[in-house]
């Protein structure tokens, strides 16, 4: 198999053609003429060193050479083995957590927010593997598949916000559950969950699921968004606050404990994100030295460069065709004459 670098460049042997017929045929033009300048005798003196027959072939050398060389400016390429790339990796499932308490300000600019810069900084690290997202609060749903196609999935990770999810509350167990069918479930391992959420959860049965999870393989890791103290939840607009029944603000606060718990049966590690950059730093490095599969493998031809099979031929013309004397040495008759 053949390629060029530049075909383009290939248009350029159109006028080196047509410049090579006319320099030939100017050069024979030429050469009948003198060939019927005055007598036998006067030929002999005025053209008795020049041969033709070397003349032609300086021509023939010198467009050769720049023939040669406008190949070799294409770049010609051949096709020299098949070459088998294979990326390896591992499938992470981003877990986020959308309920309205994910509006909070204690991490700034929200917790919402937060967890997507976060997200959107674990994604940047990768390095080959697939990722997908699910999205939850009273109910859970497939954001987007699992992707190797990173600037896709930074395009759905913009669309997440707290009205995403139209059923609220905070039903983790859901997620997990989701999470476990969305999996490939012929292999054990290669899979990893990242739970981002402030913990506020309803349900207990997310710690079975953990546990199922744990046991097929898949590493639960968890992510606190706020803090301890906790902060009251805006409402749309950013001017009053989620109140209970009895009118009073409702505070929510970072349920450490949960997240703790949960991220120690699924055989993973708790973080915690503050308003410090990086805080995710650690978990980056555990999901990197995670064993890792073939995602997929890819086949392609490697070319080698060819040019310098034509550099050389037209060097060779170029030195011929410049040491190739074009007439013969001055004839003793001549030299008597002019004595």
């Amino acid at each position: 198999m053949i390629q060029f670098a530049q075909p383009q460049l290939a248009l350029l042997l159109i006028p080196w053609l047509i410049l090579w017929v006319w320099t030939l045929w100017r050069q024979e033009r030429v050469i009948r003429l003198l060939k019927n300048l005055g007598s036998n005798r006067v030929q002999w003196y005025v053209l008795g060193r020049v041969r033709f027959r070397r003349q032609r072939m300086k021509h023939v050398l010198f467009f050769l050479g720049l023939g040669f060389l406008i190949v070799a400016a294409i770049g010609p390429k051949v096709g020299t083995k098949v070459v088998e790339l294979k990326r390896q990796g591992v499938d992470v499932l981003f877990v986020l957590d959308t309920s309205t308490s994910m509006d909070a300000t204690d991490v700034k600019p929200s917790r919402m927010e937060k967890s997507k810069y976060e997200v959107g900084r674990l994604i940047d690290g990768l390095r080959g593997d697939r990722v997908g997202m699910l999205v939850f609060a009273g109910t859970a749903h497939l954001h987007f598949p699992l992707t190797s196609d990173y600037a896709a999935a930074r395009l759905f990770l913009r669309a997440v916000d707290t009205r995403l999810v139209q059923v609220q509350g905070t039903v983790l167990s859901e997620a997990l559950d989701l999470a476990l069918r969305t999996f490939d479930q012929d292999t054990k391992k290669y899979k990893t969950v990242v739970i981002l959420s402030d913990g506020e959860d309803h349900d207990d049965r997310a710690f079975e699921f953990a546990r199922q999870a744990a046991e097929t393989g898949i590493v639960i890791h968890t992510v606190g968004i706020g803090t301890p103290s906790g902060a009251p939840i805006p409402l749309e607009g950013g001017r009053e606050f989620k109140k209970d029944r009895g009118g009073r603000i409702v505070t929510s606060a970072l349920n450490e404990p949960m997240l703790e718990e949960l991220a120690r049966v699924g055989h993973g590690t708790y973080s915690r994100v503050n308003n410090q950059s990086g805080s995710l730093g650690g978990l980056l490095e555990e999901i990197l030295s995670m064993e890792k599969r073939t995602l997929k493998t890819h086949e392609f031809s490697q070319f080698e460069d060819r040019y310098q099979l034509f550099v050389l031929p037209a060097l060779i013309c170029f030195l011929l065709e410049l040491f190739l004397p074009g007439g013969r040495q001055e004839s003793p008759q001549v030299r008597r004459r002019y004595a």
